[in-house]
Formats: structure tokens, C-alpha cells, sequence
């Protein structure tokens, strides 16, 4: 199984909606100018970050042109992200992002440039119930209500400055299907409101479901190694279009992590107050 799912990583394989053809084309992000990319999502994403760096790393030969700056916060979907300022949400999503990554004096961004682009691996449970409002493929209503939240969290973060914004939705969840599954709906629908901004990322539902369980760890809901090399090479691939370099994907492939430490690592630096 491990083999297989490292030769699906090799040959490229990044799959996305059908509904792109209602997209503006998007810009070229590794472009050789410094810059930083904030990540915004849930507890899947702790570690394929931290990979997604070493890739930037060595797609600019060993330098650091591109700063990953990880705001990742566990149990976060949209709604959290998008709750009422002065709210416990609020208070862990967005005042800790801004507190630890914007403004002049941010705790963790050290030299990294002000955060001008962002990707957003996110899901759309809690929005409406816990299992999210797109209830089947055919529910444009649940779609609407969904697209509707992803937009106000697009608005929050281009109110910081974010000037362009990449949105991939939650991977697969065998427990919360079809409702997970079909948050692409409603991004497919977002995608269609005219927010040049905001562009679509990798189809990681259809990306982890291929991989399934090979990509998960026991509780077939979480990454494993491979299913957070997965990711970060979705990202890379998505953001470097044409010009990915394939041995830079071969390198992340060949390398072992310590996944818990990496991600312990993480959350000791980003502590937020509950």
C-alpha cells in the first residue's frame, strides 16, 4: 500500500473540482519574490506545513524565499473563524492569527514578510450542524449556506491584507460523509461570486479518499506520515504549477518525520489560551 500511494504522490496526480472553468486563472505565487504564506486550518493540518517549507526550500535551492506561517488551530472549521468578535472562537482563530503573524510587533513571524497570500485547508462542519449544511450533491441550498460562510471568512482575511487566498476543503471523513464530501460544492459555488481573490486549491477530499486508509492513522480520521507528505505535495504542486520540482518531491518522499514531535513542536510554540 505504501509503495502505491508514494508512486500516486510521484506522478503528479492533483485533482480539482469541475467546476474551475469559472475561475479567473490565478497568479504565479513562486515567482523568486520573498513572501510568506499563511495557512489556515484545523488539526489535520499540524504537520504538512512544516513539509510544504522544506519543499519551498529546496524550490529556491536552499533558500528561504517563501515563509510558511502556520495558524492552524485544532477543532476550527469556518464557523469558528468567522464568530462574533469578543467570542471564545474569535478569541483562538482569528485574534490569535493576528496576534502571532500581522501588525508590527507580531509574536511569531520574526523577519518574514507581512502575510500577502494565504491557503486555507478548511471544512464546513459546525456550519448550520455538526456534520455541515451541504446534506447531498443535488442540495444547492446547503450549498449556498455553505459558500455564504466561506466567504466571510475570505472577506476576514483580505480585511488583514491577504490579496490572495487558496481554498481547499476538509479530506475525506468516512464518518461524516456525504457532508464532507460535499463542501466542494459549496467552494464550487463561492468560486462562481466573482471574489477574484480567491482562487481553488487541491481537491484533498478526492486526493485522501484515493489513499484511504493507507493515508490515515488508526482512527482513520487523521493523517499519517504519508498522508501528510500527500498534502504537502498537493499544496506545492497547486502553488508551483508547471514549474514543481520533481526531485524536491522526491526528496520530502524520501525523508522520515518524527510526526508527533513535529507536531507537539507546533502547538508549544502557537499555544493559545482557551
Amino acid at each position: 500500500m505504501r509503495q502505491s500511494i508514494l508512486k500516486l504522490l510521484l506522478v503528479g496526480c492533483v485533482a480539482f473540482l469541475p467546476f474551475a472553468n469559472a475561475q479567473a486563472k490565478a497568479p504565479a505565487i513562486l515567482d523568486g519574490k520573498e513572501k510568506s504564506v499563511l495557512v489556515v486550518g484545523y488539526s489535520t493540518s499540524y504537520v504538512w506545513p512544516s513539509m510544504l517549507q522544506e519543499l519551498f526550500d529546496d524550490h529556491s535551492g536552499g533558500k528561504r524565499t517563501y515563509h510558511v506561517l502556520n495558524a492552524v488551530i485544532g477543532g476550527a472549521p469556518v464557523e469558528t473563524w468567522i464568530a462574533e468578535p469578543g467570542s471564545r472562537d474569535y478569541k483562538r482563530t482569528m485574534d490569535a492569527m493576528v496576534r502571532d503573524y500581522f501588525g508590527d510587533n507580531p509574536r511569531l513571524r520574526g523577519d518574514a514578510p507581512l502575510p500577502m497570500v494565504a491557503i486555507a485547508q478548511q471544512s464546513l462542519q459546525l456550519t448550520l450542524d455538526d456534520r455541515g449544511p451541504v446534506k447531498t450533491e443535488h442540495d444547492m441550498v446547503g450549498a449556498e449556506v455553505g459558500a455564504d460562510a466561506l466567504e466571510k471568512m475570505s472577506l476576514r482575511l483580505k480585511k488583514l491584507g491577504i490579496k490572495d487566498l487558496w481554498i481547499a476543503m476538509h479530506i475525506y471523513k468516512k464518518p461524516v460523509e456525504p457532508e464532507v464530501g460535499n463542501e466542494r460544492i459549496a467552494l464550487a459555488r463561492l468560486l462562481t461570486r466573482g471574489l477574484n481573490f480567491v482562487h481553488q486549491g487541491p481537491d484533498m477530499w478526492q486526493a485522501s479518499k484515493d489513499c484511504f486508509p493507507g493515508c490515515f492513522i488508526d482512527d482513520q480520521l487523521h493523517p499519517n506520515l504519508d498522508g501528510d507528505k500527500m498534502m504537502a505535495i498537493q499544496w506545492y504542486r497547486t502553488l508551483a504549477g508547471d514549474k514543481a520540482n520533481e526531485a524536491a518531491i522526491k526528496a520530502l518522499l524520501a525523508r522520515d518525520y518524527d510526526q508527533r514531535a513535529v507536531m507537539n513542536k507546533y502547538l508549544a510554540t502557537r499555544r493559545v489560551a482557551e
